[in-house]
């Protein structure tokens, strides 16, 4: 690696293995914790169209894991002991908890930056999109600017019209910690948006397709290092608590700290063939203990990063 497309640190070839220079500063080591360690949202739709959204972790997650074997006892007459049947197993059952912190964020996006994955949706089938992105568009935009409405209501209730509000907000001195980041207002409001944008993907992952409810919710793949390599999942339920100890955000109301938990449960379906690891369709396949022998792996790994990078982006739809 020898730049830093996925952030704006730059990177330090003459340095330690991994550390960026932020900006002319003191060297830090960036983890791009984030663009490894995600959810991935996949929403089928009609003609085999999927849409991708990603779900980046900002901070390490807790991850526990259930799995259950059902198993039919016999009791038989005389013996200390049962006797059992293999009824099969119930998939496995994963409890997230994780935190979206608005301050890291803008720290973030000042220091290693996001890849426009993380940003915007991806559809495999969709023309407009497509004519798009061979324009450079960037994709599907926000479709509503909660930060900058939000803004015109607090501006309102003190009495200002926008425009004036507008020249006040450039004097402002509120943002203590986000002036210390160097941020712009239009930085502001796009980070705003990109949080509510990823608090709405947790949001969708109960609901399905209200026009056609054929299309039930999306599968969610969960990723974060070797023991989760893209594993397909439902959600069962979601929470989402909001930290009042950590402040709101003074203009929007958003809060700084908002703290999630999620219930996956693992759905496999695949095409109900063999398993086999790497193939987007295969890996999602049952399979059993062989596959640990065999190979000593259980997970999907179909995930291919290089799909999604900043390079081939542009081309994907």
């Amino acid at each position: 690696m020898s730049d830093t497309s996925l952030g704006k640190g730059i990177y330090n070839p003459d340095g330690d293995s991994g550390r960026f220079v932020n900006n002319g500063g003191p060297a830090i080591r960036a983890r791009m914790l984030h663009e490894r360690s995600f959810l991935l949202f996949e929403y089928s739709g009609s003609d085999d169209q999927v849409t991708r959204a990603h779900l980046p972790f900002l901070q390490n997650i807790n991850i526990s894991e259930d799995g259950k074997a059902n198993l039919a006892s016999y009791n038989l007459l005389g013996r200390a002991g049962q006797l059992f049947a293999y009824n099969g197993a119930e998939s496995r059952r994963l409890k997230l908890d994780f935190e979206m912190n608005l301050l890291h964020l803008f720290h973030l996006q000042e220091t290693e930056g996001f890849t426009e994955r993380m940003k915007s949706t991806i559809r495999n089938k969709d023309n407009l999109t497509e004519k798009n992105r061979f324009l450079g568009k960037a994709g599907p935009s926000m479709a509503y600017d909660y930060a900058q409405r939000e803004k015109v209501k607090f501006f309102n209730s003190l009495g200002l019209s926008l425009p004036r509000a507008i020249d006040l907000e450039s004097f402002s001195t509120v943002r203590g910690p986000v002036d210390f980041y160097s941020v712009t207002n239009t930085e502001i409001n796009s980070t705003i948006n990109l949080m509510m944008y990823w608090v709405n993907l947790i949001r969708s992952s109960v609901l399905n397709d209200s026009r056609n409810t054929v299309y039930g919710p999306p599968t969610v793949r969960l990723n974060h290092g070797p023991m989760y390599m893209n594993s397909p999942c439902l959600v069962e339920d979601y929470k989402i608590t909001v930290d009042k100890t950590s402040n709101y955000d003074l203009e929007t109301l958003l809060p700084h700290t908002l703290k999630i938990s999620m219930s996956l449960i693992e759905s496999r379906a695949g095409d109900f063939g063999d398993y086999s690891r790497g193939n987007p369709l295969e890996g999602d396949n049952l399979t059993g203990w062989e596959s640990i022998l065999d190979e000593n792996v259980l997970d999907s790994m179909n995930y291919d990063i290089e799909v999604f990078d900043d390079e081939t982006f542009e081309g994907l739809n």
